[in-house]
């Protein structure tokens, strides 16, 4: 079940000369050099660290008559102890991200001893993780009978509008909602969960147990449908067996994380944890999850062991990982065009993979999205390595909105490096509607209306080819090169760029256009819902390093051959 793409050798960041951000990089290098002066300690899998580190000196006739080498090694090892409670001090865990220091302490039942709330990582204090991202159109995951390029792109554009109708939709349903009204939720994560991108595989639990899940940053909780299950949609992969599991507990509702998750959307069907404090601490912590297009799953936030794979190919093990076991889910196709098993949330909100994650690895992450045709898989980094391929890179500050999302501050958009025409107003962010974020989740970037009417009025003036008619639906602007090679094309159209606070993410002609085999070329960008905000999609996330640098509340991108830059 396993995605067969290919995951390199790592090899230590060793890129300088990052500008304004260059303290960061090298704090960031030095302490993943820290963890790498373990030398062949920090390579063992966690089996052998352990026995390693645990290894009690045999009593021997060597050992006995040569006092000097008993006493070497007693100091080699109070010097590895010490070191190792160093970092055990200065590196938090997973589960002191779930504690809550505003909770009650006389919701916990007198004398019940409860999870650990600071379990210790198995397999040693591992820095950075990778995953693999693997479109639905790569190789590996398409259908028999996969579609044309029009076909593709017309999905697309249907998909990324539904996904910007379902934002419109959501700040209107908050807005509407007064106080103690319990709106029904829509989920941040697109309007169907059968339009997803991107899948990469977890494993989960004790033994463990291994599925495909849809990535996307633009929502919060990892769920997993789970035995046993009223009401499943079809899925490849066996269901999360709790029952199989012996690192697997319910959450209740006076746990932390299931506090701070019901707390991060509050008048939401979230949660039905009981106002009484006495019965809350019997409770389970229930979720329900709904989506635009009507399905929804339900069911209960667990905890179990989260196996992952560091940079170096060791596997990295975190107990408490906390996520939703669904027991009902309704869906017309299930996740059938990714074939998935369940979703990872890769959000800003606190129950999200990285917020977990980050006071173990680095409150960072970074991907670098190749092209679906490709035959290599994108690279997904958590931790210090992140900022391996980071030389070159800009920086634009991230912006408080939404609990979930990544916005950051759009100041203008360039056609040949002049600002067009557009109002501040057009990207202004009020906090619940507007803005601009990235998001993994959305194909197309999605503009506000305004904004691509000046966009398309500029390119339509500076194109040298003919406009034709767009036999695309959803992309109405189209032009004819015949008789020109891709590369041609792209020296004479003029360059696209966002103009972000602090920095200007410039579109690759790949990233702007979408050339067809008669060398007709259409944009790429489409008509977001008036009022939406504007998306910046995976298509022109794609040859692009993403760094997510939450630590820091900011977003880096630089211009990469992601082919290569999957070699960290």
């Amino acid at each position: 079940m396993s995605l067969e793409g290919h995951i390199p050798d790592h090899k230590p960041p060793g890129a300088r000369g990052w500008g304004r951000n260059r303290s960061r990089a090298e704090e960031a290098r030095e302490e993943y050099d820290l963890v790498g002066s373990f030398t062949q300690e920090a390579q063992l899998k966690p089996a052998q660290l352990n026995e390693r580190f645990n290894r009690k000196p045999k009593r021997s006739e060597s050992t006995e008559h040569k006092p000097s080498t008993a006493m070497a090694s007693s100091l080699v090892l109070c010097l590895v102890s010490l070191l190792m409670a160093t970092i055990s001090t200065t590196t938090s865990t997973p589960q002191e991200l779930n504690r809550d220091a505003n909770s009650d302490p006389t919701d916990r039942p007198s004398g019940s001893p409860g999870r650990s709330e600071t379990p210790e990582m198995s397999g040693g204090p591992w820095r950075s993780i990778q995953a693999e991202l693997v479109h639905k159109d790569h190789p590996l995951r398409a259908a028999p009978g996969s579609l044309s390029l029009k076909e593709r792109a017309e999905r697309d554009f249907l998909s990324s509008r539904r996904r910007s109708e379902l934002l419109r939709s959501r700040h209107e349903r908050w807005l509407a909602a007064g106080d103690g009204v319990l709106p029904t939720y829509v989920s941040n994560l697109t309007s169907s969960v059968n339009e997803a991108e991107y899948v990469m595989t977890i494993s989960l639990g004790t033994p463990a147990q291994n599925f495909v899940a849809i990535a996307d940053t633009g929502s919060d909780l990892t769920w997993l449908q789970c035995q046993p299950c009223a009401h499943c949609f079809p899925q490849a992969d066996p269901l999360y067996d709790p029952s199989r599991s012996s690192s697997h507990a319910n959450l209740t509702c006076i746990d932390s994380a299931c506090q701070r998750f019901t707390s991060q959307y509050p008048g939401s069907s979230y949660s039905n944890c009981p106002l009484q404090s006495s019965s809350r601490s019997n409770a389970s912590c229930n979720f329900s999850y709904y989506y635009g297009d009507g399905s929804n799953t339900t069911g209960d936030l667990v905890v179990d062991t989260i196996h992952l794979t560091s940079t170096d190919g060791a596997v990295a093990d975190v107990p408490n990982f906390a996520f939703g076991c669904s027991q009902s889910s309704f869906s017309d196709s299930g996740l059938s065009t990714t074939n998935a098993d369940g979703l990872v949330g890769l959000g800003q909100g606190d129950i999200s993979f990285p917020s977990q994650l980050g006071a173990s690895f680095g409150n960072i992450f970074s991907y670098c999205l190749v092209p679906p045709s490709a035959t290599l898989t994108s690279r997904l980094l958590f931790g210090s390595a992140a900022l391996s391929n980071a030389t070159g890179i800009q920086y634009t500050p991230m912006l408080s909105n939404l609990t979930t999302f990544y916005f950051v501050g759009l100041q203008a958009i360039s056609v040949a490096g002049q600002p067009l025409d557009i109002p501040s107003s057009v990207f202004a962010n009020n906090g619940t509607d507007g803005g601009t974020f990235f998001d993994s989740g959305t194909t197309i970037t999605q503009l506000e209306p305004q904004a691509l009417d000046a966009l398309v009025t500029a390119l339509a003036a500076a194109i040298p080819f003919p406009q034709i008619p767009s036999t695309i639906s959803g992309s109405d602007h189209c032009w004819n090169a015949s008789g020109l090679t891709n590369a041609d094309i792209g020296a004479r159209v003029p360059t696209v760029s966002f103009n972000f606070t602090g920095a200007n993410y410039d579109l690759s002609y790949d990233n702007t256009f979408l050339t067809f085999d008669d060398a007709s070329f259409c944009l790429n960008i489409g008509r977001g819902v008036l009022g939406s905000g504007s998306i910046i999609g995976n298509y022109q996330q794609r040859n692009v390093y993403v760094v997510y640098d939450r630590a820091n509340s900011q977003i880096g991108f630089v211009p990469r051959n992601c082919s290569d830059a999957v070699s960290v």
